[in-house]
């Protein structure tokens, strides 16, 4: 993958995480602005727009807040388990008492606008901390941890589909593969062979690296020296001595070893 394609697929992944983000603020700005209403009826008090609308900005301040919060993790997010709980301790305390500074600075703001006796900070800095400064803490602690879950699911769906091809190499020549076409590969000293339905390639690198680049869904180890597309298999047939012989889609038969048969022992029953 190219770095302007790799530039472009976080920067969809990006967009994707705040469409979501977008979204779920702005459900749960209407649900609290909705529950203050039936609350006021409830109790039979007094219902105002502007104090609920103004005071509910508090759950959209989550959106930008939690973009440049992702933004961060991006850049620092550590690499073992216990820097990763202390960064995640740290970063949520910090982003939390910014969020509801920030909120009280604009509820202020507003409260002048609004209001002809607008609130005070204090009050409004205390009372936030009283009523959302857990649920605050609580995003800003799981946040990064929740984020580097989704992008590493994704990057794995993105590796499955970078697995439909493999680049065989020989030489100055680099042959694009699509591996639903491959039926078996296969040592070929001092090269490995890609057998697929119409031809054979010839390909520079091992055998054990080239599996790497491979769906371990579809392609199985089943000898030290030949890898199998288990798609191809059209039958298997004992030797008697714990080895099989599969025969492919092309007609052609492949030695399962026994000594690989945790890797194909499946292929009996199916």
């Amino acid at each position: 993958m190219t770095i302007q394609e790799l530039g472009s697929t976080n920067s969809k992944r990006l967009n994707a995480n705040f469409r979501a983000i977008l979204l779920f603020c702005f459900v749960l700005y209407g649900l609290a602005i909705f529950q203050d209403y039936l609350f006021s009826r409830i109790k039979s008090t007094g219902f105002y727009w502007s104090d609920t609308m103004l005071y509910n900005m508090y759950w959209l301040l989550f959106i930008p807040f939690v973009q440049f919060a992702n933004y961060v993790h991006t850049k620092v997010w550590p690499e073992t388990i216990k820097t990763k709980i202390l960064y995640a301790l740290a970063s949520g305390l910090v982003f939390s008492a910014l969020h509801i500074f920030i909120f009280s600075l604009i509820f202020i703001l507003g409260s002048h606008i609004i209001y002809p006796i607008p609130h005070r900070f204090a009050t409004i800095f205390k009372n936030a901390i009283s009523n959302q400064s857990q649920i605050t803490i609580i995003v800003y602690l799981f946040l990064p941890f929740f984020m580097d879950y989704l992008n590493r699911k994704k990057q794995r769906k993105e590796d499955v589909s970078d697995q439909r091809f493999i680049t065989v190499k020989n030489g100055t020549r680099r042959i694009k593969v699509d591996t639903s076409s491959v039926l078996f590969i296969q040592t070929d000293r001092p090269y490995t062979a890609v057998i697929s339905s119409d031809k054979k390639l010839l390909h520079d690198e091992s055998l054990k690296k080239l599996e790497k680049s491979l769906d371990p869904k579809v392609f199985i180890r089943v000898h030290r020296s030949v890898i199998i597309n288990k798609n191809h298999i059209t039958e298997i047939s004992s030797r008697k001595n714990g080895d099989y012989d599969g025969i492919l889609t092309n007609g052609q038969s492949v030695r399962f070893s026994r000594h690989y048969r945790q890797n194909w022992n499946t292929l009996l029953d199916h």
